[in-house]
């Protein structure tokens, strides 16, 4: 028992100076990202935190599909499907609208596999003109 504490010790250490060596990677989705100061993608390790996508549209319907469109992009520029979703927080204008479309947003998730999610009805987003932002949380492997 008492050789069991110092292994273990060593053990922690030698996993926490692994995960502080890995560095975090910023990729940018546009040239308005450095005026306001936020990444649109930071990847840490096997982890893709994607900032909130903003969409406006016509109506709901025609912003839950440019949102999830870009976010299924981004998924495939770094070789993944919707299934590696872990987290979705979805901020609306108007839940009313986004909940009718449900059906629509479900399309976008690869067999059924759906992920953590909140949906918050907010007064008003960033972009004015937006009704919808949603982001993500992915696991790469």
């Amino acid at each position: 028992m008492r050789f069991l504490f110092p292994l273990l010790s060593s053990l922690l250490f030698i996993c926490s100076a692994n995960a502080a060596d890995v560095a975090l990677e910023r990729h940018s989705l546009g040239s308005w990202e450095a005026d306001i100061g936020y990444s649109g993608i930071v990847r840490d390790g096997d982890t893709l935190h994607i900032s909130g996508i903003a969409c406006s549209g016509a109506d709901m319907s025609v912003a839950v599909e440019s949102c999830y469109r870009q976010l299924s992009d981004i998924l495939k520029r770094f070789g993944v499907d919707s299934s590696h979703v872990v987290k979705e927080t979805v901020f609306t204008t108007d839940i009313d609208a986004l909940i009718k479309v449900i059906p629509q947003r479900k399309t976008f998730f690869t067999d059924a596999k759906y992920p953590a999610a909140s949906w918050v009805q907010v007064s008003r987003l960033f972009d004015r003109g937006a009704v919808l932002e949603v982001e993500w949380t992915v696991r790469l492997k």
